[in-house]
């Protein structure tokens, strides 16, 4: 059954060019309410960090033990965020926070539990580390993805950069208060005001009244999400770019939290207290990351930012000195924060609405992949040589695969990347004889391309394909008239008749400007000839 169509599309690029400072989004009652309440709950989470590290050295833990704490924090978002992604994409965002942030909860409870009635090993801490990251796993893709439905779309990057601000302010005030506990109350009492915290942090996302989006389409299974979101990062470049940049600068960048703990604990214990010029500096970093935003492209000030942090590695290497490890740690903490602000604001600008929270799981499972593998080896070669000579060797691989991939470049940042353009076709205009669910979907494309734009058509229909196999084909070719040349035929293959509807709700004003790029090249008074075809059903032997 072959069925003629010609599907037209209409779309208004709006795009606001209005500039807005760094606050604006606390204008937003949601994102303000939140906002502060992960402020207070970042501090505990801050505070319970140094404890988990105290603890830890009072049972003289090696440096495999204490780099550990940065393995179970990492494993589960590189493990499970993907699954989060698909369901943060397909249903309530909120919910899944919140079962999330119960996880942690419960797996602060434990912590402290144990602490109290003086049970708490290292075995029993590290261990509810790894269920409070479950639940961070959980909650982290659908939090990431839901900034733009508590902020206008062109507040996303300053809503980005102050949850930054958010984060490394706690990270430079909450060991400070960590600290400062433990030495007069104790570290069972930390671990409690962590717990306090985190019922704030529940009782902001409980009362936000999300507007949840009519779906026409029904959800996606997860193995088809996950496959879906693999399919996307293979052939988006700046999924491409985000993933491989970020996997490698975790692996380098992860040496300076992984032994930061051991080059304290050789230092008099003054690892809350590097934790709080780290964070400090992330905090100035924030403030010229949005001024720069206007001024400096991204690929420049990613590259710039990592190549200085090398050189802040080597140096904390090298010196002996305090004062200036605390004056270099601060500029490495703003550099920290300029690389992922940055590569968080590209994923949530560039990618289109249906993965966004897929994409920005990968993104960080890519990172954490990084942080894991990287605090695991970094561990290793402290105990075999020496903390200084880790931080040296992190800080020249830091150094070579910056220059290595200086190439792999973002776009500049344009929110017709991710805007998904509106969709009134999407139920067929006849009716369907056949299931939606089991037989697969040709397309086919019929162009009349003049001979002597054929390089150009052919440059164009490249970009193209990316497009239809990024949104969901599941495979395309080209093919040539060789009696008439000026004939082409473009022709891909969809799983069934729901993926064909996914695949149409899933084209971005990026595109459509592809599309009617490649339909301007054709001649003729109608656009080209589309047909679509269903699977032939063989008859049971």
């Amino acid at each position: 059954m072959l069925i003629s169509t010609q599907q037209s599309f209409k779309s208004k690029n709006k795009i606001p060019n209005k500039k807005n400072s760094l606050f604006t989004p606390l204008t937003f009652k949601p994102f303000r309410i939140i906002w502060f309440a992960d402020l207070i709950a970042n501090l505990g989470t801050w505070a319970q960090s140094v404890a988990s590290v105290w603890i830890l050295t009072e049972f003289h833990a090696s440096s495999i033990t204490l780099a550990m704490i940065q393995v179970v924090t990492a494993l589960p978002l590189v493990l499970l965020s993907i699954i989060s992604g698909v369901w943060a994409d397909n249903y309530d965002r909120r919910k899944l926070m919140l079962m999330g942030m119960f996880l942690e909860f419960t797996g602060g409870a434990l912590i402290t539990s144990f602490a109290f009635i003086g049970y708490l090993t290292s075995t029993k801490l590290i261990l509810s580390i790894l269920g409070m990251s479950i639940g961070a796993s959980l909650a982290v893709p659908a939090w990431q993805a839901a900034i733009n439905e508590q902020v206008s779309k062109n507040q996303v990057t300053n809503a980005v950069i102050l949850n930054s601000v958010n984060y490394n302010f706690a990270r430079a005030v909450g060991p400070i208060i960590g600290g400062i506990l433990i030495n007069t109350v104790g570290t069972a009492w930390v671990f409690l005001l962590n717990c306090l915290c985190y019922l704030g942090l529940i009782w902001a996302v409980w009362q936000w009244k999300q507007i949840y989006p009519k779906r026409i389409l029904p959800p996606e299974h997860i193995f088809e999400g996950v496959i879906s979101a693999l399919k996307f990062a293979k052939y988006s470049k700046v999924m491409r770019s985000v993933m491989l940049r970020s996997f490698v600068f975790g692996l380098s960048a992860s040496a300076l939290w992984a032994l930061l703990p051991v080059l304290a604990n050789t230092k008099d214990s003054i690892y809350g207290y590097m934790l709080g010029a780290l964070g400090t500096g992330a905090i100035i970093g924030s403030a010229i990351v949005n001024k720069l935003c206007n001024y400096v492209d991204v690929n420049k000030m990613i590259s710039s930012a990592s190549l200085l942090l090398s050189i802040v590695m080597l140096l904390i290497g090298s010196l002996n000195i305090k004062l200036l490890i605390f004056g270099v740690l601060m500029i490495g903490g703003s550099c920290w924060i300029t690389v992922l602000a940055s590569y968080n604001s590209s994923v949530q600008m560039l990618v289109p609405d249906w993965v966004k929270a897929r994409a920005l799981a990968l993104y960080q499972t890519m990172l954490y992949a990084g942080l894991a593998i990287g605090s695991f080896c970094w561990g290793h070669i402290a105990s075999i040589i020496n903390v200084n000579f880790g931080l040296k060797i992190a800080g020249l691989l830091l150094l070579t695969t910056t220059i290595a991939l200086i190439n792999f470049k973002l776009p500049k940042l344009d929110e017709k990347y991710n805007s998904v353009m509106h969709q009134n076709h999407l139920q067929p205009k006849y009716k369907l004889e056949f299931s939606k669910y089991k037989e697969s979907i040709i397309v086919s494309i019929e162009y009349c391309i003049p001979c002597d734009k054929t390089n150009e058509f052919i440059n164009l229909i490249i970009k193209l394909r990316n497009v239809r196999l990024r949104n969901g084909a599941k495979s395309w070719a080209l093919y040539r008239n060789v009696a008439a040349k000026e004939i082409w035929q473009e022709i891909f293959l969809i799983r069934n008749w729901l993926c064909y509807l996914r695949m149409l709700s899933r084209i971005t004003i990026a595109d459509k400007i592809i599309i009617d790029k490649v339909n301007k090249m054709h001649l003729g008074l109608k656009p080209p000839r589309t047909y679509q075809g269903i699977q032939q059903i063989k008859p049971k032997k």
